[in-house]
């Protein structure tokens, strides 16, 4: 028997909450798979607590709540990971929807790769009458690897939204998460980083998907474009974080920062007065760039916690 707690962290977002337990209480093909779900709700208050003690009391599945009221995506997750029992814990957003064979697939894939942590495929798709458009790859996660790949050393471009790990080999040591970065997010692109130095192995399963629904307030690119300065401060940021910190590798990042900011602005300056797709392109390597050279503590932004929920 395959034991997984689904670890759900939520804040404030209730509606969405309910659509994310549901998909995960509606899971199939679980012979020899037994599922709980623990939904760690990070507001203040506890707001969470109505609706997942409703849905708990009709769910064939065991519900629980944790409440964490210290602020922050990285306590979040490590309250999820201390309440889990289960021998692997796979993460889902709150803003995420798991298909109905997601947790069979990583399974699978888990039994199939014997690896220690398997990622899978997060399609992105608009909340309400907005089109997703052009902003889908910027909150999508996809690769052509076959299911059960190696994709240890693409290990900087995954994340925990759906996301399966072995708790003995990978969630070790109480809380795995960085709470320094609980405002700023990439805790999990550190411990990634941790893990692969510890010589774990991580697998593709593209056929366990989840569905990421993008709010419209996100479909704009002033928003992408702050979300692609801060995926550049922590390309940085995980490198200053390990112990020792990585120098070599953070002046080689800033360089490539410096390289990203020069082409992107010759971009800007060539592309046409209507501000197209050129200029766009320019706008997002300007972004990325800056965030790798500008990484220190106060040029990080907020989109999580007291922040803009990211």
């Amino acid at each position: 028997m395959e034991t997984v707690s689904v670890v759900i962290p939520t804040l404030n977002r209730p509606a969405a909450l309910m659509r994310a337990i549901r998909s995960v209480i509606g899971q199939q093909h679980l012979s020899g798979i037994e599922i709980e779900v623990v939904v760690v709700d990070n507001s203040a208050d506890g707001n969470a607590r109505v609706g997942v003690e409703t849905i708990a009391a009709g769910s064939p599945l065991a519900v629980r709540l944790i409440h964490e009221p210290r602020s922050g995506v990285a306590s979040a997750r490590n309250a999820g990971v201390a309440a889990a029992t289960s021998r692997w814990v796979a993460f889902l957003d709150d803003d995420e929807e798991a298909a109905p064979d997601w947790i069979a697939e990583m399974v699978r894939i888990a039994r199939l790769s014997g690896a220690s942590a398997v990622f899978g495929t997060v399609a992105a798709k608009a909340e309400g009458p907005a089109e997703i458009a052009g902003f889908g790859p910027y909150f999508s996660r996809r690769f052509s690897h076959a299911d059960g790949a190696d994709i240890t050393a693409l290990a900087a471009y995954l994340g925990t939204n759906n996301s399966m790990f072995d708790c003995a080999t990978c969630l070790d040591g109480g809380a795995p998460f960085d709470v320094s970065l609980d405002a700023t997010g990439g805790e999990d692109s550190l411990l990634l980083k941790q893990l692969v130095l510890r010589g774990r192995r991580f697998a593709w399963a593209g056929s366990a998907e989840v569905i990421e629904w993008v709010p419209p307030r996100r479909l704009s690119w002033q928003y992408v474009r702050k979300r692609k300065f801060l995926s550049g401060q922590i390309r940085v940021i995980v490198q200053h974080k390990l112990i020792p910190p990585q120098w070599p590798s953070i002046l080689f990042w800033m360089a490539v920062g410096c390289v990203q900011l020069g082409i992107g602005g010759v971009v800007l300056a060539l592309s046409p007065p209507t501000r197209g797709r050129t200029y766009l392109t320019g706008s997002m390597l300007c972004a990325a760039g800056l965030g790798k050279i500008l990484w220190m503590p106060r040029f990080r932004p907020t989109l999580y916690g007291l922040g803009l929920v990211s």
